[in-house]
């Protein structure tokens, strides 16, 4: 019995353990790209839906004087690839991602450009549809109102600082969670 006690508090000490480590990883400043870096590790490390699906679409949003947002959803839809898509071009493509556990993050970035490894990326994960011939056959759109996203609200002034909602509703369809910002 003994044994059988020390087995359970030790794999309770070692799972809360692993639970907060990757608290100590967030980063406390900076701005939206920060906030989708801290984003990105809390829901890879805490959410359902991480383990569901291979690729997720980030977003950023709602922006107050002392909070922004940024949205992790399911998103495997492709996008158009054109002739006037080009290395160096900004907003054509989603040029930010992250790459974890075999699985992508992606997000638009209107100041950064695009590069050679995000549409190796994006080709990578069968994202993209290529114009042939001048002739677009658009994807397959399917909306799913059921499916869920992870929310999160960051205080600006401390990226550390932040809530979480899951939800099938959008940003801006329901309050906000408040967050004790200074």
């Amino acid at each position: 019995m003994r044994k059988i006690c020390l087995f359970l508090i030790t794999a309770i000490l070692v799972l809360c353990g692993g639970c907060a480590s990757f608290k100590k990883e967030l980063i406390r400043s900076g701005s939206q790209n920060e906030a989708i870096q801290n984003a990105i590790l809390d829901f890879s490390n805490t959410s359902r839906l991480y383990k569901i699906d291979v690729v997720f679409s980030v977003q950023t949003g709602y922006k107050g004087k002392k909070v922004l947002s940024v949205s992790i959803g399911k998103n495997n839809m492709k996008m158009l690839l054109t002739e006037n898509t080009k290395v160096g071009s900004k907003s054509t493509l989603p040029s930010r991602f992250v790459e974890k556990e075999g699985k992508l993050f992606y997000w638009w970035d209107n100041d950064y450009p695009l590069t050679e490894e995000a549409l190796a990326v994006l080709h990578k994960y069968n994202l993209l549809q290529d114009d042939k011939d001048g002739t677009i056959k658009f994807p397959d759109f399917v909306i799913d109102d059921a499916q869920k996203a992870a929310h999160y609200f960051f205080c600006k002034n401390d990226l550390s600082k932040y809530k979480k909602v899951i939800t099938n509703k959008g940003i801006g369809y329901y309050d906000p969670p408040k967050l004790n910002c200074k």
